[in-house]
């Protein structure tokens, strides 16, 4: 093998998100708002 290909260097196309949720965590998406309403409904939003 070449110097220019190397193994295990992570060169595939990303294809998701990965989040860790804990415990006792809640994950939230949002989709078709901007950011800076989502940011507010995430505030604003009572846990």
């Amino acid at each position: 093998e070449t110097y220019e290909v190397t193994m295990g260097r992570g060169k595939a196309n990303h294809t998701g998100w990965i989040a860790l949720v804990y415990k006792g965590q809640i994950l939230f998406e949002m989709d078709g708002v901007s950011f800076s309403n989502a940011q507010k409904a995430a505030t604003l939003a009572p846990l």
